[in-house]
């Protein structure tokens, strides 16, 4: 059975693309056993592969959370050094203006009125000159203004579009509407082809039989987990795993954890106090997976399908 496969917090990626701001490089651990050597741990090199963080004589020492702590203190104090070592803008120094030079205060001269010795006569000659008629002046065509119209302004420009947003993970329950896409789902597990309406009647049945199917959508089905409640006399109500897929193209990125944590509040409220998952023992991804989540192998899975049994009982007892 495929599964989602996720370190619990930042991811390697995620750590990866960090110290790669930061100018550094990340250095994983080769091991794949747990328990082995360095396995699970990390280092930080710079471009020219100086150790700088998690590197020893016995291999690599720091976790993810060291990794982490680190690159985020380094940010810190690149800010704090830049604004340290900023000289503040020098104050404007104004240039004092020279003193104007003070002006001696000059007598004001009145000018005399020069009176014209013909004025007299003058005023005499017009009182005894006859009145000239007006002539009515003509009066100026008005120049007609000419609106020129406004040029339309031009549009703004529209700013360019940024990144799309993420879509969020929601984690909700499988309903027969699904079947389409749960069949293209399931095709990934090996041995498994269903048709649409198989899919829906199975859910149906399931409903019936008191289990469950959640379902991860981003938009569209990225992943899918059922689960039935298994009455035994030994141990009681077992919550029992019966399909966890996680989409190729969105694996280990929390996807199978988040659909699992929802499978296991519902088989609690159910009354289980134990939760086991069958899965295919070529399938390693999925062992490593449950193992990180704390599942221990207890036991082994033998199968046999009855339709080849009970062919085989019709068969021996047409010979007898």
């Amino acid at each position: 059975m495929l599964v989602d496969h996720e370190m619990t917090g930042i991811s390697d990626d995620q750590l990866r693309e960090m110290a790669q701001h930061r100018g550094l490089r990340l250095v994983k651990s080769r091991r794949r056993k747990p328990g082995t050597g360095d396995f699970g741990k990390y280092g930080l090199t710079d471009m020219g592969g100086e150790a700088l963080l998690g590197i020893g004589a016995d291999g690599l020492t720091a976790s993810a959370d060291d990794i982490q702590d680190y690159l985020r203190s380094s940010e810190q104090n690149t800010w704090k050094q830049s604004a340290d070592t900023t000289p503040d803008r020098p104050a404007r120094k104004e240039t004092p203006r020279p003193p104007e030079p003070e002006k001696e205060d000059e007598p004001i001269r009145r000018r005399a009125k020069r009176i014209s010795p013909d004025r007299p006569a003058r005023r005499e000659q017009e009182e005894s000159a006859p009145a000239r008629p007006k002539t009515p002046s003509k009066a100026k065509p008005r120049t007609s203004l000419r609106l020129v119209p406004k040029a339309a302004p031009e549009p703004e420009s529209e700013p360019e579009p940024g990144p799309a947003p993420q879509p969020v993970l929601r984690v909700r329950a499988a309903t027969t509407e699904d079947a389409d896409a749960l069949a293209a789902l399931l095709s990934q597990l090996g041995g498994f082809s269903l048709e649409s309406a198989d899919v829906a009647a199975n859910l149906t049945s399931a409903r019936k039989a008191k289990a469950g199917m959640v379902l991860a959508d981003l938009g569209e089905i990225v992943g899918c987990c059922g689960w039935a409640v298994v009455a035994t006399v030994h141990r009681g109500a077992v919550g029992r795993l019966t399909a966890l897929v996680v989409d190729k193209a969105h694996r280990r990125r929390g996807v199978g954890t988040a659909m699992l944590e929802a499978a296991e509040t519902a088989l609690t409220k159910a009354g289980c106090r134990q939760i086991e998952v069958m899965s295919d023992i070529t399938t390693n991804n999925s062992h490593n997976f449950f193992r990180s989540l704390k599942f221990e192998q207890a036991s082994y899975r033998f199968v046999r399908t009855i339709s080849e049994q009970a062919s085989g009982e019709r068969v021996r007892g047409g010979e007898d």
